[in-house]
């Protein structure tokens, strides 16, 4: 029983570094730090995973774990993460600052000539 679940907890670990970017130390770690990219739900199931992880390793606490609810938030994880597409993260990045870069400009644009309009060089 143990061994799946560090098993389960390894591919997500994976799964996290790649798709993601999150290197840690622990997966506990690699949960807090994707907080902010995950949806609320998923964010639950990881914390039950990384929860279930550290009671994995002691035989009396083990009985603790909710195997059904532990095997659904691996499903759940690796379906979300699955289908996380990397080379569209980066393209949609990219258009971000982009259009990011070309407001500043397009706002700096009209503040020079709102001020040269009122000192009546234009």
């Amino acid at each position: 029983m143990a061994p799946d679940i560090h098993k389960q907890v390894a591919e997500i670990s994976a799964l996290l570094t790649q798709k993601l970017g999150l290197r840690a130390r622990t997966f506990q770690a690699q949960v807090h730090k994707a907080r902010r990219f995950l949806p609320r739900a998923l964010r639950r199931d990881l914390i039950y995973l990384a929860q279930a992880e550290s009671l994995a390793d002691n035989p009396k606490l083990q009985r603790m774990i909710d195997m059904p609810r532990l095997d659904a938030a691996h499903r759940n994880a690796l379906a979300y993460l699955d289908q996380i597409d990397m080379k569209q993260r980066r393209w949609t990045a990219a258009l971000n600052v982009a259009a990011s870069i070309a407001f500043g400009l397009l706002l700096t644009a009209i503040l020079v000539i709102v001020v040269l309009v009122q000192r009546g060089l234009v």
